[in-house]
């Protein structure tokens, strides 16, 4: 064999030894935890231009979700359902929501009183965070989660990746599932989607 041909590789293999950086030994301290947001899993068409979640759940899955509220309930049924209901609810007592047509009626209450509906939150709201359910003649066709932040919370953002990440997989002909921004407040809506021309009316917050 040619010494030559043999030295060559040894004397490389020393060359990228010698230039490795020395390993620096771990400091000792406490250890630090980051939460990883890990998004549902999608399935994306042939043509790669629209995607849905790739596990589709029922009905049935939405109302152990929410903890046997459904579309279509009354305000007295869905107050019941609640941890800490309204005494003697009545549809007439109920406010307007007057930015949508026709008649439609709600009320609300404070996330942290929500129970089941927190969807399980380990992320900051925000103290002035509230959870809506808005109601036509056909029951209830909306629930909207409002997310303040504030001092002791200055992004919601993480809270409501939380809980639109528990509601996306619901099949879309059960519900729809939307997140978006309005000043200073992160919503999330749940709607019915057989609510027809209800679906694309979005709540503002004006004073923010």
């Amino acid at each position: 064999m040619d010494l030559r041909r043999t030295a060559m590789p040894l004397m490389l293999a020393a060359s990228q030894a010698c230039a490795q950086p020395a390993v620096t030994p771990a400091v000792p301290g406490p250890a630090i935890t980051q939460r990883i947001f890990t998004p549902p899993p999608v399935q994306w068409d042939n043509a790669m231009l629209s995607f849905r979640p790739a596990l589709q759940q029922t009905a049935r899955d939405f109302a152990n979700l929410t903890n046997g509220i459904v579309f279509g309930m009354s305000p007295g049924a869905v107050n019941a359902q609640l941890p800490a209901p309204y005494p003697g609810m009545s549809w007439n007592e109920l406010s307007l929501a007057n930015e949508y047509p026709g008649e439609v009626r709600y009320f609300g209450i404070r996330i942290e009183n929500a129970g089941a509906l927190r969807m399980g939150l380990t992320a900051c709201t925000g103290a002035g965070s509230y959870m809506v359910f808005l109601f036509s003649s056909r029951g209830l066709f909306r629930m909207s989660y409002r997310l303040i932040a504030d001092k002791g919370c200055p992004d919601t953002g993480e809270a409501a990746r939380e809980i639109f990440a528990r509601y996306v997989p619901i099949g879309q002909t059960v519900a729809l599932s939307v997140r978006y921004r309005t000043g200073r407040t992160e919503v999330v809506d749940i709607t019915d989607s057989t609510a027809g021309y209800l679906i694309p009316t979005r709540w503002r917050q004006g004073a923010n």
